[in-house]
């Protein structure tokens, strides 16, 4: 009996150890009709024009950005270069469309924080909260079409994002400027 437990207990660990050192090397079988899922496919085809937005540049944007009617114009901006980068379709090279994709993102994450921090009164804050998160939404959604190398199809959203753009410049317009602020 005494022998039994030793052995037992080396067995279990043994297949233990086994099992975790070839668990993590297994990979999924291949299709057999050869047609890959859309995530394999974007694994094989990462797009080379999709660069991540560096810190640097961040750092750069969140200056450009400190003050809510500044970020409200370069979200702007943004609207502008990807309506214009887009409008014939899937870009041949979708780098600018993917920069302002990804940097009016940003904007729109810190947008609530610009807010409080330009003083926007409290009473506009859920206002900006929803409508930067809707952007967000409309946004994805061409970045999303580009991404799968469908037609970014902006007209689709572009209502949606004037409209939400239209309240946030109305907010902006409300705020005293810096030169009222400064006297």
């Amino acid at each position: 009996m005494t022998t039994r437990l030793p052995f037992v207990l080396s067995l279990s660990v043994s297949m233990i150890a086994m099992t975790l050192s070839n668990g993590c090397t297994q990979t999924a079988p291949e299709p057999a009709d050869g047609v890959q899922t859309p995530v394999a496919q974007a694994d094989a085809d990462l797009d080379p024009h999709d660069v991540p937005i560096t810190e640097e540049q961040k750092a750069e944007l969140r200056d450009q950005t400190a003050k809510f009617t500044d970020a409200v114009a370069t979200i702007a901006r943004f609207r502008d270069e990807i309506e214009q980068e887009t409008a014939a379709g899937i870009p041949a090279n979708p780098f600018q469309a993917h920069q302002a994709l990804d940097k009016a993102d940003l904007v729109l994450q810190w947008l609530p924080e610009i807010a409080r921090q330009s003083d926007v009164p409290k009473a506009h804050w859920e206002a900006i909260t929803t409508a930067a998160n809707e952007l967000r939404t409309l946004f994805d959604h061409v970045h999303l079409n580009i991404d799968n190398r469908q037609n970014p199809d902006f007209p689709a959203v572009a209502d949606e994002i004037n409209a939400n753009l239209a309240e946030l410049t109305a907010i902006a317009a409300a705020q005293p400027s810096d030169a009222e602020s400064e006297n």
